[in-house]
């Protein structure tokens, strides 16, 4: 049975309104017997759908309350849905007119979801009394309650039959109204910021139709708004693959509780197709190159792939004349690298706090950072406002330099790793078994992406006997040396809560806009090589960013 109007018009409010689906589980009962023209009809008893709009004055800051003869108090304008109303929201509308005869042109409509028009800001379940005069029983109404605004208190002109007087009430009186105070948070929160409401307004301006989307992504809060984002782009037609060792188990569970379709990410190369369902039109969002594989294989329904990360683009890379799709990354996007500043950051926090754990102190000990980029810049920039002055081992030349500049020492070769800490940050195998054998004993090794990426492990487990420490720190051992890996190589940012504040969005913003050119390209996108978001286009998502953030 396809799911009609109202059932997706409520499933999508309960996604953006988790806290409220108890109360609303009362209507949910009749969609499996009732149509959409029975779940408007009046004389459904049991209850029914109807729309009403609450508009405000952005001048006076009054909200317009009319008088209701039958229910003898004030209420916002609104009424029965009509078979002839396209919907709800057209509805409301039209309610509103014949009720006050404000034209709706006049009127801005707030989006309570910018990619779908029809979902309200609220949704109310109230009682109606029984009417004898037209013959109604007691009932429900489940009023879906939309939102305008006006410049300034407009003219107002009452239909008598229904209402008898009218007034524009100042908004301090407005939410101390009993019924009202929920509705008045609601409308007040719409002044704040909403990192959802930023992405979907990157989203605006192209429509997915039939095509679904396969997204490897951490489990973590910060990536909650991009999978919610990704769910309303893809109309539900989202797959979610958890990298295995970024699971926050709440927000996994929080995630199902919304309907987000969560798997574990493999790497396991003989059942990638069947595994990830790449069946029909696809879209691919990669973190760590999981798809690298699948790329080049021939004849998929693969519109296009976006890779986020540096160690995941080098993996496209090194076979870039073999990939069949188009291939987007963000990963060296320069919105990217405020991101990538603080998860180096917060890599070293994490570092910090499991040290304390071990009454240790990374100020006192001699540290060193293999990789000068994005995230071992961001390492390095903690470590100082720790007092620590790094060491840094780089390869490229140029960012050696800027190192210097930036206060740290250098080091031209890994020949005497004696320190007793050490970040690795290239995401490129920065320490192989030759490293392993002539590291100090008892130094701290923090790796700042995936341990498969950072270091050689095939003779690794061989050589060494592993052995759990504590909570955040293995160890490694042989009848030579001994060494720590914290975290068991997972990047400590995880630990530490990964947080990101509102600078992930911007990278989330360059995926879903990755997306749009993949979508408005329709097929004319140059495969072979590596494609990226242009300047302009960088331009505006940092200028919706501020205007969202620090407007």
């Amino acid at each position: 049975m396809n799911m009609g109007m109202y059932e997706k018009i409520l499933k999508e409010y309960i996604k953006n309104n988790k806290n409220e689906e108890e109360d609303l589980n009362i209507i949910c009962n009749q969609f499996s017997d009732k149509s959409d023209i029975d779940l408007i009809d009046r004389k459904n008893f049991i209850g029914h759908f109807t729309a009403s709009s609450f508009i405000v004055s952005k001048k006076t800051n009054k909200i317009i309350m009319l008088h209701h003869n039958f229910l003898k108090k004030y209420l916002q304008p609104g009424g029965h849905i009509e078979l002839t109303d396209l919907n709800p929201l057209e509805a409301a509308k039209r309610e509103l007119f014949e009720e006050t005869g404000i034209e709706v042109k006049k009127l801005i409509y707030h989006k309570a979801d910018l990619l779908d028009e029809l979902i309200p800001f609220n949704i109310s379940v109230h009682q109606i009394p029984e009417n004898i005069i037209k013959e109604e029983k007691k009932h429900y109404h489940y009023d879906l309650q939309y939102l305008f605004f006006c410049e300034e208190e407009l003219d107002v002109n009452i239909n008598l039959s229904e209402v008898n007087n009218f007034e524009w009430v100042d908004w301090n009186v407005f939410k101390e109204m009993t019924i009202y105070r929920n509705i008045a948070k609601k409308i007040e929160n719409t002044k704040n910021a909403s990192p959802e409401r930023f992405l979907c307004n990157i989203a605006l301006g192209f429509d997915v139709k039939d095509i679904s989307c396969i997204a490897v992504q951490h489990i973590t809060k910060s990536s909650v708004p991009l999978i919610k984002t990704l769910d309303k782009i893809f109309n539900g037609n989202l797959t979610v693959f958890a990298k295995p060792n970024s699971i926050d188990e709440n927000v996994w569970n929080y995630l199902e509780s919304i309907g987000i379709d969560l798997k574990i990410a493999s790497r396991n190369e003989n059942n990638e197709i069947n595994y990830y369902g790449i069946n029909k039109k696809v879209i691919l969002i990669d973190i760590g190159g999981y798809f690298s594989k699948v790329s080049q294989k021939n004849d998929l329904p693969i519109l296009g792939i976006i890779e986020d990360t540096e160690n995941g683009i080098q993996k496209y890379e090194c076979n870039l004349e073999k990939i069949k799709y188009p291939l987007f990354s963000v990963a060296r996007n320069i919105l990217k690298e405020n991101e990538d500043c603080l998860v180096g950051k917060d890599i070293a926090f994490g570092a910090d706090y499991i040290l304390h754990k071990e009454n240790l102190l990374l100020q006192y000990m001699n540290v060193a950072c293999i990789g000068y980029g994005k995230i071992g810049k961001g390492i390095c920039l903690k470590l100082k406002e720790m007092g620590v002055k790094p060491e840094i081992l780089e390869i490229n030349n140029i960012r050696a330099v800027e190192a210097v500049r930036d206060g740290c020492k250098f080091l031209f070769n890994k020949d005497n790793l004696n320190f007793d800490i050490i970040f690795c940050a290239t995401g490129s195998k920065s320490l192989n078994i030759l490293d392993f054998r002539t590291i100090k004993d008892g130094t701290y090794i923090v790796s700042a992406t995936s341990s498969d990426d950072e270091f050689e492990l095939d003779y690794l487990e061989l050589e060494y006997k592993k052995s759990k420490i504590s909570k955040y720190i293995v160890e490694y051992r042989n009848e030579f040396n001994y060494f720590y890996l914290l975290n068991n190589g997972i990047p400590t940012n995880f630990m530490a809560g990964a947080s990101l504040w509102n600078y992930i969005l911007l990278v989330h913003a360059t995926i879903i806009n990755a997306i749009k050119n993949i979508i408005l390209a329709n097929g004319n996108i140059k495969i072979g090589e590596v494609q990226e978001i242009n300047e302009k286009e960088n331009d505006k998502i940092a200028y919706e960013w501020l205007r969202m953030f620090y407007n």
